[in-house]
């Protein structure tokens, strides 16, 4: 039956009423199309689309990697591998680019949403001529769903006040659950559902929660419901894991898996990763092994100790990928038993960006330390690591672990470089599979076409028959960028269609263009925010056209080995210019404006300076949590205290491995600061809490408003003091990636191990409000110094452990 729905304007209009209205019901007829809703075309098949976070293209065993992915080698298997796949190096750009069908700085997420800015590539606020394709599909009558991680919507936005149109269902999903933040500890997710924040859930059947598990369960759970209520329906279904960026959280059966077989170190994987993917064909037999950079160290210059935790660290990120993959496949195995494997789209991209260099050369037991701009050597790591449970401890809930940066090139192997460095195939090409039995008969076959994020969305719209609108909600609509490959299902000699590409992340930039790319990496590297580094690149000292240029011919070198721009000037000549013309086009300039918080760019000063939570207010987004950083603050608590007293925490920021906890325990008020897993400082009152209606303060006095200041701690009871002591070191711009703050108990891992056998640990009288001040008293210089480091205070140097 030919479909005459015009679904070119979106929402589709109601049709006209065919039916026969009389005086009274005699005589008239009903027309039941007016009941009906959207349809999806005819024989519309189900999609998903699995997206992995912060892996390599040299991950994979599917890809030659090292790592064990069965489930991705049977949807490969039963469909299609394609070899020249690329994303923006980055993961909020990557994902608004896939979701979109559009450049990223198109659609406002030139960065992430952390550093959004007063600049049309760099907003983080989705234009309303931009509709996901999401939401071209929920419109046609699909039943759409996302669960896991999500990262596109501003800190600003992430409460209950909203607004929402950057939340997952504004942009066109029915039903969400996951996590809003770049990242997330698996053993304590701080979860979202639909439009609202329902915090730390509970394990099943009396085991720890473990978000792999939990989101495929949602997932299954959802699939479940609309099949029992439509047995016919499409779905859609975007499957978005933590894993495999920071934390590596998994249980030590996954990471036993590997042991030992990192040992021979990265400089030796790389090689033995090299020979597979050559075996497997998924790499040119030409293709040459880029070297290591210099950054890196040699494996073999290292000692015998630091061997040992590297080695680990790899284990633990190897049997952490491996548990993902592992999901996946249950996620596929409830498809096959609802007998609709066969008719779905199965999209799997394996990784956002290449796999991550922001652990740093020593890698990290808290990546915390790494975003605080905290150098620490490999002595003080394995120190560190001793601290909190040792080498068997890593990918524990009592870490936050990073591997080594090392790791991560050799997860990009063949490639140069990794996340972030959008120059080089390191940070932009990642692994894809497709699947759809029902169309790709040239099972386990190879695919060579130039393939960018950009492309999914056209391509999905284009299997499952929907235009792309030229209006939504009546607003004109600016074109997809991306092209569909669906055309390569059956022909491995289709048509390139994608033959022209922009990438910049950053600062680092390339052109692509008919095989030919330009790389043009500004000379940084992605595990340095530090002021020292930042200064080389502030405005007006950095000029971008002086950052050195590489060229590679990728027809003929596969893997970025051979620098041509010496001998083909006017090529780079062309491809700088066409750059700049796609910059303009696409909103890329000014660059680093996603950056432009470091560099005193800052949003107008805000005048409220305090925050009042009444009740017990739980599960504060890390984003909307009071700035206590980098100056000082008060924090006042109403409590009623009944008669016997009252124990329990009155309000806590973070976890053990950064944060704040003020709590009342032994009939005394306390204290304790986590720094950063670093240290712990305690304080105490020196009396017993009174009962009945009682006011507790706590007040920070600065020594300076500058980065990671040093201060005095006083307690206060009733308006008296009642301790004081100092904290030497403070976090200087976060605690934590995604745990937030709660009022009258602590939720997830807790501030203070030493209360976690009551965790939550809530207060047992009644917290009646509690009221920050983080800017007490402060002349004008001071607010500006203030609002400059809340906006931009992001490191510290030369603190050791």
């Amino acid at each position: 039956m030919t479909d005459t729905t015009d679904r070119t304007k979106l929402p589709l209009r109601r049709p006209p009423f065919t039916g026969v209205t009389a005086k009274t019901l005699a005589g008239s007829e009903p027309d039941w199309g007016l009941i009906g809703h959207a349809e999806p075309p005819e024989g519309a098949p189900n999609v998903l689309l699995v997206l992995i976070d912060d892996a390599g293209f040299g991950n994979p065993s599917t890809f030659g990697g090292p790592i064990q992915t069965p489930n991705y080698d049977r949807i490969a298997a039963q469909g299609l591998r394609y070899n020249r796949f690329h994303v923006t190096a980055m993961c909020s750009p990557t994902r608004a680019s896939l979701l979109t069908g559009r450049n990223h700085h198109a659609v406002g997420m030139g960065g992430i949403p952390e550093f959004s800015g007063g600049f049309p590539g760099y907003s983080a606020m989705l234009p309303r001529d931009a509709a996901p394709f999401p939401k071209v599909m929920k419109e046609n009558g699909y039943s759409t769903a996302c669960v896991g991680k999500w990262h596109l919507t501003p800190e600003g936005e992430q409460g209950p006040a909203g607004p929402f149109h950057h939340w997952p269902n504004a942009w066109g999903f029915d039903y969400y659950w996951g996590f809003l933040a770049p990242e997330a500890g698996q053993y304590d997710t701080m979860i979202a559902e639909n439009q609202k924040f329902i915090g730390v859930q509970d394990g099943k059947n009396g085991e720890p929660f473990y978000f792999p598990e939990a989101m495929t369960d949602q997932a299954i759970d959802w699939l479940h419901g609309v099949r029992g209520h439509d047995a016919s329906k499409p779905w859609m279904l975007f499957y978005s894991t933590g894993c495999s960026h920071a934390p590596h959280h998994v249980a030590k059966e996954w990471s036993d898996r590997y042991k030992g077989q990192f040992d021979q170190g990265w400089d030796k994987l790389r090689e033995e990763t090299f020979a597979r993917q050559k075996a497997l064909g998924v790499i040119p037999p030409d293709t040459q092994l880029t070297p290591r950079p210099e950054e890196m160290p040699a494996w073999d210059s290292l000692s015998e100790n630091s061997k040992r935790l590297f080695a680990h660290q790899m284990e633990v990120y190897a049997g952490y990928s491996q548990n993902a993959d592992h999901h996946v496949g249950r996620l596929l195995d409830s498809i096959e038993e609802m007998g609709e494997l066969e008719n779905t789209v199965v999209v799997w991209i394996w990784g956002d960006n290449g796999a991550s260099l922001e652990g740093t050369p020593t890698g990290t037991f808290n990546e915390g330390t790494m975003v605080n701009g905290l150098p620490l050597t490999d002595e003080e790591q394995m120190q560190l690591t001793l601290k909190w449970g040792g080498v068997e401890a890593w990918g524990s809930e009592l870490m936050y672990p990073h591997y080594s940066t090392a790791w991560a090139w050799a997860s990009n192997t063949p490639f140069a470089w990794g996340k972030q460095v959008a120059s080089h195939l390191g940070g932009t090409r990642n692994p894809l599979v497709v699947s759809y039995p029902d169309r790709i008969k040239d099972a386990g076959g190879l695919r060579s076409q130039f393939t960018h994020v950009s492309d999914i969305g056209p391509t999905i719209l284009d299997i499952v028959g929907l235009p792309q609108p030229t209006h939504v909600d009546g607003i004109e609509q600016q074109p997809m960028t991306g092209a569909t490959f669906a055309g390569s299902f059956e022909n491995p000699e289709a048509a390139e269609r994608h033959t022209q590409q922009y990438f910049e992340n950053f600062g680092n930039r390339a052109m692509y263009k008919d095989g030919w790319w330009l790389a043009m990496r500004m000379p940084r590297v992605p595990w340095r925010l530090d002021p020292e580094m930042l200064k080389t690149f502030a405005p007006g000292v950095w000029d971008p056209d002086a950052d050195p240029v590489e060229l590679y011919y990728l027809p003929e070198d596969f893997s970025q080995a051979n620098d041509l721009a010496a001998s083909h000037p006017e090529k780079v000549k062309e491809l700088q210019d066409l750059f700049w013309e796609e910059a303009e086009k696409y909103h890329v300039k000014p660059l680093l404006a996603g950056f432009s918080p470091f560099f005193g760019i800052l949003p107008p000063l805000g005048e409220n300076t305090t925050v009042t939570y009444y009740g017990n207010v739980q599960n504060v987004a890390p984003g909307l949590v009071p700035r206590v950083y980098n100056h000082s603050y008060t924090i006042s608590a109403d409590l009623q205290i009944p008669e016997g007293g009252a124990e329990g925490v009155i309000v806590a920021d973070g976890g053990h491995l950064g944060g704040y906890s003020l709590f009342v325990e032994d009939g005394k008020l306390k204290h304790t600061y986590a720094f950063l897993g670093v240290f712990e400082y305690r304080l105490e009152s020196e009396r017993e809490l009174p009962t009945g209606d009682v006011n507790v303060e706590l007040t920070f006095a600065a020594d300076a408003p500058k980065p990671a200041t040093p201060g005095t701690i006083t307690l206060f009871i009733n308006g008296e003091a009642a301790g004081t002591g100092r904290l030497d070191h403070t976090v200087p711009f976060g605690f934590s990636g995604y745990a937030g703050l709660d009022v009258g108990q602590d939720n997830g891992l807790v501030v203070d191990r030493n209360y976690a056998g009551k965790a939550p640990f809530a207060f047992t009288g009644t917290v009646k409000k509690v009221v920050f001040d983080v800017a007490p008293h402060l002349d004008d210089q001071d607010e500006h110094d203030l609002h400059e480091h809340a906006s931009q205070g992001h490191t510290v140097r030369g603190v050791t452990a």
